[in-house]
């Protein structure tokens, strides 16, 4: 067969029960040909192949498959739709290829996006699955295969009939319930479970088809952070929610789905960029003629032998008597040493031709050492004695500390008996 109807075929894309086809449109434009036979095919199953070209005609999404045109030709049943370069996402799973986290988010997205559009038209898909989520080699991600697809005025679904692939099924469409919405996502859920994981959430090599069926019905899956410890904030939430066993419970549609996808996203770009700097702080320049090159190791310990101190810049500490030794030559020179003190007397000898004081009334005040008790006159700043500054310590004023205290306490006293003696005579007029 080298053409059906009015499309020359090019190449095979896949064989099977429905052929794919490479074909040349008169116009010149490369598409994409779905054909099956008509001979044999039951009118169920002839009207899902023509009711899925008439749904997709009307989808025009980038992440939906446009359908140009259908018929019937050479004894086959056609539509002819856009032509894709990629693989499926289940081709891709199987092969072991890996997503880093935001391809991964961003597939999600997409899928999200092009099943909102059709929730939008009253459309259910009924049939998500990763061999129906295309991955394009531009980076788009295409939702194939409508012909599941339920319209809300539809009557072809009968009552209790159960469609889609098992494994990817909702427990109301395993019931064989009517389907909405969130039937999709539940199967969207699952999708991305296993995206994110890597395996699936309810089936594994040593489950049968049956326990399969009752993991999605009654069972929860794994959780997502005990096998990725490293997702994104939040993805383990929003895909238990998509799954929950009540349709109620889940996500109402795809596009708040889509909505909580993004804020992961958010999450994971927070997680990943590097810390903001203070506020205000400028960034670091080299100061101008000098270059901005890394410091070498040799430059890096000539500047740790600049910043440390120097042995006779730092702070020692010295006990009195020694710094005395050091110092006193040198700050006393011309000066005789003060005579030591002994018990019973002042502690110092005046300088000559001045009274010790408390000899007489008329004695001189002096001001005295407090680190070698030497006698100086009031106007001195150093020790004559031993050099050291003198503080501000003058002496005592006794004319102060004779004054009789008692005299005035008891004049204090009688004033008050006096004035409460007038208020008591004041009472009795």
């Amino acid at each position: 067969m080298t053409k059906i109807g009015p499309y020359q075929i090019l190449e095979a894309l896949q064989s099977g029960p429905r052929p794919l086809y490479k074909v040349k449109a008169a116009d010149g434009r490369v598409l994409a040909l779905k054909s099956i036979a008509v001979e044999g095919l039951s009118a169920e199953m002839r009207e899902r192949f023509t009711r899925e070209a008439e749904i997709c005609r009307a989808l025009d999404h980038p992440n939906l498959v446009r359908v140009y045109d259908a018929g019937e030709a050479d004894g086959v049943l056609y539509q002819v739709m856009d032509l894709l370069v990629g693989t499926d996402l289940s081709a891709a799973l199987s092969s072991g290829r890996q997503f880093t986290w935001p391809e991964k988010l961003s597939i999600m997205e997409q899928v999200c996006d092009g099943l909102q559009f059709a929730h939008e038209r009253n459309m259910v898909h009924r049939d998500i699955k990763p061999a129906n989520i295309f991955l394009e080699d531009s980076g788009r991600v295409r939702l194939l295969d409508f012909g599941m697809a339920r319209v809300a005025a539809s009557e072809l679904t009968r009552a209790g009939s159960t469609l889609g692939t098992l494994n990817y099924m909702s427990p109301e469409q395993i019931r064989g319930t009517r389907c909405t919405a969130a039937a999709d996502v539940f199967s969207a859920g699952i999708v991305f479970y296993q995206l994110a994981s890597g395996r699936h959430p309810f089936s594994s090599r040593e489950r049968s088809l049956a326990q399969v069926v009752s993991a999605i019905v009654f069972e929860v899956p794994p959780k997502l952070s005990e096998i990725c410890p490293d997702a994104p904030e939040g993805l383990e939430f929003l895909l238990n929610k998509a799954m929950e066993k009540a349709p109620e419970a889940r996500f109402p549609s795809a596009g708040e789905l889509r909505q909580a996808i993004t804020l992961c996203r958010i999450t994971l770009d927070l997680a990943s960029a590097p810390p903001a700097p203070p506020a205000g702080a400028q960034p670091w320049s080299a100061p101008a003629g000098q270059s901005a090159e890394p410091v070498s190791p040799e430059k890096t310990r000539m500047m740790e032998r600049v910043a440390t101190p120097k042995e006779d810049q730092k702070t020692v500490a010295f006990r009195r008597e020694d710094f005395l030794s050091r110092v006193g030559p040198k700050a006393t020179s011309g000066v005789k040493p003060p005579d030591r003190p002994t018990p019973g007397t002042t502690g110092v000898k005046p300088p000559s031709g001045v009274a010790p004081p408390g000899s007489g009334a008329a004695a001189p005040r002096y001001r005295y050492c407090p680190s070698c008790t030497f006698a100086n006159p009031l106007a001195a700043v150093v020790c004559g004695g031993c050099g050291l500054p003198l503080l501000s310590n003058p002496a005592p004023d006794k004319a102060a500390a004779g004054r009789p205290w008692s005299l005035y306490l008891a004049i204090s006293i009688a004033v008050l008996l006096a004035l409460a003696l007038v208020v008591v005579l004041l009472v009795k007029r």
